[in-house]
């Protein structure tokens, strides 16, 4: 999937039609619909304008834009227009009258020109790197949902076979009952099996619908596409240096680092330059002079004001690299400890697999034998419970399987 953010107006169309809004679902539990034609890049691009923080990215880019203006500027901030008046008619009343006025502007101090397009060129290639994390960060969510999603409806397609399975066995004991081969006391356990696995059907679909309703959240959509999230592994021993967090939180140590000369030149101030016009006559018999004006001024001093200007701006620095150099531990504490999990996984799986299908097989003797009389209802009822644990678990670890390869590949930074 690539990184843009600009989506033809036919696809936006196409989500825009998918996204109606389902406040009858939340009432009726209609669960989302599938769909053949929706694609994960589609869904992809809704989850990412479907976000809030999908509104920063102009802001960003306008605070990029306006550092790197500020540094193309000939003069170091805002001109002042600056307006002198002498009149004595209120004091002496000689005639005397002095008019100056001129602009200031202020003046870039030796290398500050250089470095304020330096702290632009900053915040522009943050902007950039903020969007590669917040596409990351995107994705990873809608992995999450569409995990989610398939387990829920896995783990409902098994209730609702061990809901037949125990309608079944129902109906096998009442035609047993019938023939008068078996007790009113077995029906009734029979018909209590059945009872408490319907709730467990009832639970199922609850938490499906929660799944849904989280999908529908972050996409706006109302369709998943008809094909499950499957991801190949991607492998890594160390979280790469690239991966889009670690890029961005380098990058807020070098805008820190920027940040400094910037404390630095604001607290030591810029000089100013005016240039105007002066117009004065001494007084009231005297014609009026006019001169060209020029004054300079340039700060001295306050290295005490510098130096804390400085200081807290080195501590920015160091808190950014304090964030940078505890994100790398985090995810590499979170990838080995996934690679791990897939160690272990991989041993478990065939093993789940096998006595999933053992306790299938039991089942069906166990039911095949309380019909021929051969056995209890409380052994038949065991096997059923028994095959239902073991199928739920062994298609449990298959699903957290691919969930931690899904989430391997999101903690070393690969899109799905």
């Amino acid at each position: 999937m690539k990184n843009t953010l600009v989506f033809s107006i036919a696809t936006l169309g196409l989500l825009a039609s998918l996204s109606h809004y389902a406040f009858a679902q939340d009432i009726e539990h209609i669960h989302l619909s599938k769909s053949e034609t929706l694609q994960l890049d589609e869904v992809f691009k809704q989850a990412l304008l479907n976000a809030p923080q999908y509104r920063e990215i102009a802001a960003r880019n306008e605070q990029a834009q306006s550092h790197e203006d500020i540094g193309q500027s000939w003069i170091a901030g805002r001109p002042n227009v600056q307006l002198d008046y002498i009149d004595d008619r209120s004091l002496s009343n000689l005639g005397e009258k002095e008019l100056t006025y001129g602009i200031e502007l202020p003046l870039w101090r030796p290398g500050q020109k250089r470095e304020m397009q330096a702290l632009g060129q900053r915040y522009s290639q943050q902007a950039s790197l903020w969007q590669q994390s917040f596409t990351l960060s995107i994705a990873g969510q809608l992995r999450t949902a569409l995990a989610d999603l398939q387990a829920t409806e896995m783990l409902q397609a098994l209730e609702q076979q061990a809901t037949e399975d125990a309608r079944t066995l129902l109906s096998a004991v009442e035609k047993l009952f019938d023939a008068g081969e078996v007790a009113q006391l077995d029906v009734m356990q029979a018909r209590s099996l059945l009872l408490a696995q319907q709730r467990n059907e009832l639970a199922a679909d609850a938490r499906r619908v929660d799944a849904e309703r989280t999908y529908y959240v972050l996409t706006g959509l109302s369709a998943i596409p008809s094909t499950p999230l499957s991801e190949t592994r991607i492998e890594a021993e160390e979280v790469p240096l690239d991966h889009p967090v670690l890029q961005l939180l380098q990058s807020n140590i070098d805008l820190e680092d920027a940040n400094i000369s910037k404390a630095l030149n604001t607290a030591k101030g810029n000089p100013t330059l005016t240039i105007g016009s002066r117009r004065q006559k001494a007084d009231a018999y005297a014609d009026y002079s006019n001169a060209l004006a020029l004054s300079i001024s340039v700060p001295i001093g306050g290295k005490s004001f510098v130096s804390a200007a400085g200081s807290a701006a080195r501590r920015a620095k160091v808190d950014a690299q304090v964030q940078y150099y505890t994100a790398v531990r985090e995810l590499n504490s979170k990838l080995h400890e996934v690679e791990h999990e897939l160690f272990t996984l991989d041993l478990a799986l065939p093993m789940a697999r096998e006595q999933a299908e053992l306790s299938r097989a039991q089942w069906e003797m166990a039911r095949s034998a309380f019909e021929l009389g051969e056995t209890d209802m409380s052994r038949v009822v065991i096997a059923l419970q028994q095959a239902r644990a073991s199928a739920k678990e062994y298609e449990t670890l298959s699903l957290q399987y691919q969930r931690l390869i899904i989430e391997s590949n999101q903690i070393i930074g690969v899109l799905p």
